[in-house]
């Protein structure tokens, strides 16, 4: 072969694909990263549960209650930047039937605080609702999930946990 290219394009061939061999080849290995993913811890829920019958007659509507419901997490990433903090309620009796939102950031509290206040207008059925809240960072890797309930208590709801509840 290196005859050949002597023949055909002289010293100036075997120059060249010599030269296309080695500079082709990259021998540089890439920087090694340790992407790590976010954690969210300290989740609090603010109601915990919520009985109809002690709320004010404006804030029970036909067959719906209206909840200003507190969320507040901290978030943190240790190699860069969370991007977003995510929320989730599910109501138990229907898994699929789920609400979501992002909590933006607290600049009132220290740093790494996620959270807000949130309008939600749920049936007046004895019913749980699981919070959970995550957080996705600037490489798009998800953390860890951690979750707090609310629950409705109904009016007419004889379960024991309930009628402790009720003033």
């Amino acid at each position: 072969m290196v005859s050949r290219l002597l023949r055909r394009g002289g010293f100036a061939g075997v120059l060249l694909g010599a030269s296309l061999g080695v500079l082709g080849c990259d021998t540089v290995p890439a920087p090694e990263r340790s992407l790590q993913p976010p954690s969210v811890a300290a989740l609090r829920v603010a109601p915990d549960s919520v009985v109809p019958a002690a709320l004010p007659p404006e804030q029970v509507r036909d067959s719906t209650v209206q909840v200003a419901l507190q969320l507040e997490a901290q978030a943190t990433d240790p190699d860069g930047a969370v991007a977003r903090v995510v929320f989730l309620i599910e109501p138990a009796s229907a898994p699929q039937a789920t609400l979501s939102g992002i909590l933006p950031a607290l600049p009132e509290r220290s740093q790494h605080w996620y959270g807000g206040k949130f309008a939600l207008s749920l049936p007046v059925d004895d019913e749980v609702y699981t919070v959970r809240v995550f957080a996705i960072d600037a490489d798009s890797l998800a953390s860890n999930q951690v979750t707090g309930q609310v629950r409705v208590v109904a009016p007419d709801s004889s379960s024991p946990a309930a009628s402790s509840q009720l003033p």
